[in-house]
């Protein structure tokens, strides 16, 4: 959800509270204020009737076309309680129950004490505090309106300067686009988070280029004195008058420089892969190049006594060829180095999907460790853990979805993409 949505969001979400609140806070303050003022009404209605009774010395004429109702009746010596109350009468110029607002008051009359009531119809208020709630809740609700049009394009204007940052960062790309160009902005925060933002892209910049020179010269630095210690070695097992002894540790120490040789080779190739210096991809038949793998496993199988089997149906892929190469190399030695004496190793290819699946000593692998780094089934394995790994790092950067399986004594990897 984006930010101005929520924010709207919550912004009608308190708007509706308040007008909720607002709308029975006025019916509530309306409805007391035309009670006073109907109270009132019948205040004076109660001094127009003693004002009647004391100038003409008799109670006054009821009409039955009065709106009001006013009734007297005799308390005798008692003195009545003046009170107010709403109660429900029949009208007669309605011809049904309404509300009415009753008051009730004594008064003296011949030596006599007399109850006197006056009602009078709640029906007009009805209507008048219905349709001042109206008028009141469509101005409430017009106001919300306008606010939240007004906000809406008004936020969308302050943070647009927030978005095209976000569009700027979403393009940046290591070594590629050079020094990212953010728009100019008078806001402070903003202007803050461009300034820290191009701080932090030129540094990550600076680091990527100092990673990748390592990785340029690392290779050969290091590759050419294990290329030279590998070919002394070599010369030195060759001797004809080593003793058993010094061949031995000659050995030893070659069969060592090699397995440092492949895993420095690892390692490198990881940081390139991890610092995108395999950019250029192309359009590549899965099947073909599958097949070409199939013919240079498969001397080896066969000399491991493995049964090979595969479906591929004609498949391209967009990726990086060397990738796609090492990816299939290594998925293809994982099965072969990690299989019995006649295993089987199965291989379809169909659709968006790639599936290698291979017999092998052990149940199923540890999936949270299984693509880390120098993970091995057995602490005594010959083979540097990285290859499933590289295999990760390949499919992440290659938008490859690749998951491990276990089922019916088969560990499969499955690619989709």
């Amino acid at each position: 959800m984006k930010l101005l949505t929520r924010y709207s969001l919550i912004n009608v979400l308190v708007m509706v509270v308040i007008f909720f609140v607002s709308s029975l806070t006025l019916y509530f303050f309306i409805k007391i204020i035309l009670l006073r003022e109907i109270d009132g009404d019948l205040g004076g209605i109660e001094d127009k009737i003693k004002e009647y009774v004391n100038e003409y010395h008799t109670l006054p004429r009821l009409y039955a076309l009065d709106e009001e109702q006013i009734n007297f009746y005799p308390a005798g010596k008692s003195i009545p309680a003046k009170e107010f109350g709403t109660v429900m009468l029949y009208s007669n110029r309605e011809k049904k129950l309404h509300n009415f607002r009753k008051m009730a008051f004594p008064l003296k009359f011949n030596d006599s004490w007399y109850r006197v009531t006056v009602a009078k119809p709640l029906e007009g208020m009805r209507h008048l505090s219905h349709t001042l709630l109206t008028i009141s809740v469509l101005t409430i609700l017009i106001t919300i309106l306008i606010a939240i049009v007004i906000n809406r394009f008004l936020l969308k204007r302050l943070w647009k300067p927030f978005y095209q940052s976000l569009d700027v960062m979403r393009n940046f790309k290591l070594g590629k686009t050079g020094t990212p160009i953010f728009p100019k902005t008078t806001i402070n925060e903003f202007a803050f988070m461009n300034e820290s933002l191009l701080m932090a892209t030129e540094k990550a910049e600076h680091d990527y280029l100092l990673l990748r020179e390592f990785t340029e010269n690392a290779s050969h630095e290091i590759q050419t004195p294990l290329s030279i210690i590998r070919s002394k070695l070599d010369m030195i097992i060759q001797e004809e008058d080593l003793s058993q002894k010094q061949s031995e540790l000659a050995r030893s120490a070659f069969t060592a420089v090699k397995k440092l040789t492949r895993l420095n080779q690892s390692l490198l190739l990881l940081a390139k892969i991890e610092n995108h210096q395999f950019e250029a991809t192309q359009v590549i038949n899965l099947k073909s190049k599958i097949e070409e793998k199939l013919d240079q496993f498969t001397e080896l199988w066969e000399s491991q006594h493995i049964n090979a089997a595969w479906e591929l149906e004609e498949v391209t892929v967009f990726i990086n060829p060397e990738l796609l190469d090492i990816l299939l190399n290594n998925l293809l030695s994982n099965a072969s180095n990690h299989n019995i004496p006649y295993g089987h190793i199965f291989i379809k290819l169909e659709g968006t999907k790639l599936v290698i699946s291979n017999t092998g000593y052990a149940g199923a692998l540890d999936q949270k460790r299984l693509f880390s780094r120098f993970y091995k089934q057995s602490l005594n394995s010959n083979h540097n853990g990285l290859g499933l790994s590289i295999v990760k790092q390949i499919a992440r950067v290659s938008l490859i979805d690749i998951n491990y399986l276990f089922a019916n004594g088969l560990h499969s990897f499955v690619l989709n993409w």
